[in-house]
């Protein structure tokens, strides 16, 4: 509204001429609102260049590539069309991404993507194609800028409020019904009596994302560790799902409910270590009475093993070592042949699911059953995963670009096949250089200074603080 855009440029005013407000920080200020204009341009362009290419898959009947094109563009008034709420995401290209993070503070890109969560939480404007735009910059632009950034759950929050906007935009209430009831009774039961549930009493939890304002958790992310019988110990990462992306996958899966809402991940120093936690686990599942091993609509079994042939020996060996029988197993095995034509091995990792039945802490004997997907690998194999060749930024990438190429439909043999094959090389190859600049100048971010983008430090305390200060001189907040 005109009147909070008058409120923000009074409280600028005061801050740029406050005689308290030393030179630096005021040019470090300036430095972050000048980064705001340049993040909304890169994210607009992107945009165009979605809906140029979401327009030309579309057929041109009665004029309607310059429909969508219009409607994602710009400042579109009327109903948007059924079809512009269906168009996939394009992720941002790697080459542009590293361009354009070299040229902005890292916290400039952090503090927008907040703000786009709040505009998809609280829409300021009437134009419903202004909330296709924020869905579409959501999902192409800031998501991969988040997950580059090593910000996961801020990237999950912008991609779930995404998903579920789609989904109410084209009707699909039933999966959002579905997923919702089911998030929250897991968050009914909570992450304690669930573990609880696994490990009896030898474990512990911390939140990652802490409560909001209003007392609750906006991304269920934290880390765990438990004792096993064996005195082992097993620790990693949890997380739950949000509404929106536990939907899309359900719609994906004609209404079946995926087997993740839930989800632990172990996390050892090596693969001998993972593969000893993944067979005791499997065993402590397979004997609890109110544990059932299920697998997923799209696996054979519930325990599944992915990798190489030197990996898949490992794990198949401990689980036969623990009495675990071989049929139970589903095995993909990764070959050499495949490996040297891919360029790259991929994920190597053991997971199990399984239901847990969990007796309703409010409504005596009432039972609530939580879905849950219990991952295993080591920790070079999760680095490789977050900014290596097996990063989902990267495979999310060239997987929609082999998609629209019908790559998946064309014989071995075939020379366009080939060719994709090799780009998809070089794409990896190049975001593997992305991922790992962008991490080196993430982990030289100081919080407490004003080094911006890990490129200049001018010293300072943190930004935040004296911005809430500011704030309460202004009586816009309490003290």
């Amino acid at each position: 509204s005109q009147e909070s855009r008058d409120a923000a440029g009074i409280a600028l005013l005061r801050y740029f001429t406050d005689p308290r407000i030393p030179h630096d920080k005021a040019h470090y200020m300036r430095d972050i609102l000048s980064d705001f204009d340049e993040i909304e341009v890169a994210a607009g362009r992107h945009r165009k260049t979605l809906a140029d290419e979401a327009a030309a898959s579309l057929p041109d009947e009665n004029n309607r590539r310059k429909d969508i094109v219009s409607v994602i563009s710009d400042r579109y008034e009327g109903v948007v069309p059924r079809e512009a709420w269906a168009i996939s995401e394009a992720r941002i290209d790697p080459e542009y991404m590293k361009d354009f993070l070299q040229t902005v503070n890292i916290e400039s890109v952090i503090i927008k993507a907040c703000e786009l969560i709040d505009n998809l939480e609280h829409p300021v404007s009437n134009r419903e194609s202004a909330l296709l735009q924020d869905v579409l910059e959501a999902e192409s632009f800031y998501a991969p800028l988040c997950e580059v950034l090593g910000l996961e759950a801020l990237g999950s929050k912008l991609l779930g409020l995404a998903k579920r906007i789609r989904l109410e935009k084209l009707n699909k209430f039933a999966s959002i019904e579905q997923a919702r009831d089911m998030l929250f009774n897991i968050k009914t039961v909570g992450v304690r009596r669930i573990l609880e549930n696994i490990f009896g009493d030898k474990y512990d939890v911390s939140l990652v994302v802490g409560p909001d304002y209003s007392g609750e958790c906006p991304a269920v992310v934290g880390e765990f560790a438990a004792q096993l019988p064996s005195g082992r110990l097993t620790s990693g990462n949890y997380r739950l799902k949000s509404v929106g992306s536990c939907a899309d996958k359900s719609d994906r899966d004609n209404g079946n409910m995926p087997m993740d809402p839930f989800a632990l991940m172990d996390i050892s120093p090596d693969i001998e270590s993972s593969a000893k936690n993944f067979a005791e686990i499997v065993q402590i599942l397979s004997g609890l009475p109110n544990i059932e091993l299920q697998k997923a609509t799209s696996k054979k079994s519930a325990i599944y093993i992915q990798g190489a042939s030197d990996y898949v020996e490992i794990i198949t060996q401990t689980l036969a070592e623990a009495g675990i029988d071989k049929s139970q197993i589903q095995i993909k095995e990764q070959t050499e042949a495949d490996i040297e034509k891919r360029g790259y091995k991929k994920m190597e990792v053991s997971k199990v699911t399984f239901i847990a039945r969990q007796e309703h802490p409010y409504k005596p004997g009432e039972t609530i059953n939580i879905p849950i997907e219990f991952q295993f690998l080591t920790k070079d194999e999760r680095q490789r995963s977050r900014t290596g060749d097996i990063a989902h930024i990267a495979y999310k990438h060239i997987d929609t670009k082999l998609k629209k190429e019908g790559y998946y439909k064309l014989p071995d043999d075939d020379p366009k096949k080939q060719e994709l094959d090799e780009e998809a090389r070089k794409t990896r190859k190049l975001f593997v250089g992305v991922l790992n600049d962008i991490h080196d100048r993430m982990s030289r971010l100081n919080p407490n200074s004003y080094e911006t983008n890990g490129q200049s430090d001018e010293g300072g305390e943190k930004l935040f603080c004296e911005l809430e200060h500011l704030l309460q001189e202004l009586d816009i907040i309490e003290l």
